[in-house]
């Protein structure tokens, strides 16, 4: 198993994505086409405003070492690397060859030879104990059979005083559609239940303080991530890439009916062009907590 100190160059990146590449389809539940790479990109955007202020009160900044867990394509990770600067470094670690092999295209475009890309199972990462400033990952712990074994694991590379940084789903079922109608509704539950399958839990930001608690963290903030959207809207166009790209599949699940999926596009379409609709977004929280 590969370790890592903060010291590996961008060379070292490439070879480490070359001879990484994990066999077979990735297990990351929404896959890694382009669709999702693309709402993905807008997704970060949507979020990253929320993301930077949790990033300042965990004081990542110039000269700092930094693990991004489940990087995906890398766009925090980027962000990160120009926090950190050339005296800096960022690990950025995620399951998915595609998603890794096009963010080492990107550091080698923009020259951040500070950043690291590499193919990694969060579960199976190895690291030198006491290197890490921060760690960051977002929506990553709600797809994790096993969130604790991963906290243990990251905790370890944690230096005394290190911030660990998350940002995740609290409440998935408290999302609605306003007008509340039966479809959507169904919608929600369809998708609680299609997770659940693969071991993934849409409330983990309940319990994720607790679990760093556990493992020798004090959480110093707790931070509300509540939106509501109107139609057209970044926030308003974020999950309908979603819903509109999952549906399909909760229906080759079984947890939905072809009736199902077209009263959840006529619905959807119809609070779309009523005056005074809106989105109630899955409420989520930020975490900033510290080593002891």
């Amino acid at each position: 198993m590969n370790r890592w100190d903060g010291r590996e160059d961008e060379q070292t990146c490439k070879r480490a994505t070359e001879s990484h590449l994990l066999p077979g389809a990735p297990s990351y539940l929404l896959g890694t086409d382009t669709k999702e790479f693309e709402r993905l990109q807008a997704q970060h955007q949507v979020w990253s405003g929320e993301t930077s202020r949790l990033w300042d009160l965990a004081k990542f900044g110039p000269g700092t070492r930094l693990l991004d867990l489940g990087c995906g394509p890398g766009f925090a990770a980027i962000e990160l690397a120009d926090r950190v600067g050339a005296a800096g470094s960022v690990l950025a670690v995620d399951e998915s060859a595609r998603f890794i092999e096009s963010l080492v295209s990107e550091v080698t475009r923009l020259g951040l030879s500070q950043l690291t890309a590499r193919v990694e199972r969060v579960e199976a990462l190895t690291l030198v104990p006491g290197t890490l400033d921060g760690v960051f990952a977002r929506w990553l712990f709600c797809f994790l059979p096993d969130p604790a074994a991963v906290v243990a694991r990251v905790v370890l590379g944690l230096r005394p005083g290190g911030r660990f940084v998350v940002q995740d789903y609290l409440n998935y079922r408290a999302t609605t559609l306003q007008p509340r109608g039966p479809a959507f509704d169904r919608v929600i539950r369809a998708v609680e239940a299609s997770w659940r399958r693969t071991g993934a839990a849409l409330d983990i930001g309940g319990r994720l303080p607790r679990l760093l608690a556990e493992h020798d963290c004090r959480v110093r903030q707790l931070v509300p991530l509540v939106h509501y959207a109107t139609p057209g809207t970044p926030f308003w166009e974020w999950p309908k890439r979603f819903f509109f790209g999952y549906v399909p599949r909760l229906v080759t699940e079984g947890l939905l009916t072809d009736t199902d999926r077209r009263a959840f596009e006529d619905e959807w379409a119809q609070r779309e062009r009523e005056p005074g609709s809106f989105l109630s977004l899955p409420p989520m929280v930020g975490i900033v907590a510290d080593k002891a």
